[in-house]
């Protein structure tokens, strides 16, 4: 994903999902070390993503491999 204002691309996570058999097991932390890895070989600087404030579960993988941002996420629903 291109970042204009840093003339460079960086890795955007769409979605991240285990499935709830499977928790438990640090997975979603693993795809994340993997992400890191594929990262840093096509040299983003860095990689983003958002999830919703009610995601509890994921949020505490979240603060535990990341930095929280100044960001808010918008959207238009264009019909």
């Amino acid at each position: 994903m291109p970042n204009p204002l840093r003339a460079c691309d960086i890795g955007f996570l769409d979605d991240l999902f285990v499935d709830p058999a499977e928790r438990g097991q640090r997975l979603g932390e693993a795809l994340i070390e993997e992400l890191v890895k594929i990262a840093k070989s096509k040299g983003w600087p860095k990689i983003r993503w958002i999830t919703a404030d009610d995601n509890y579960r994921a949020r505490t993988l979240y603060d535990r491999v990341a930095q929280k941002t100044m960001w808010n996420t918008y959207e238009i629903v264009v019909e």
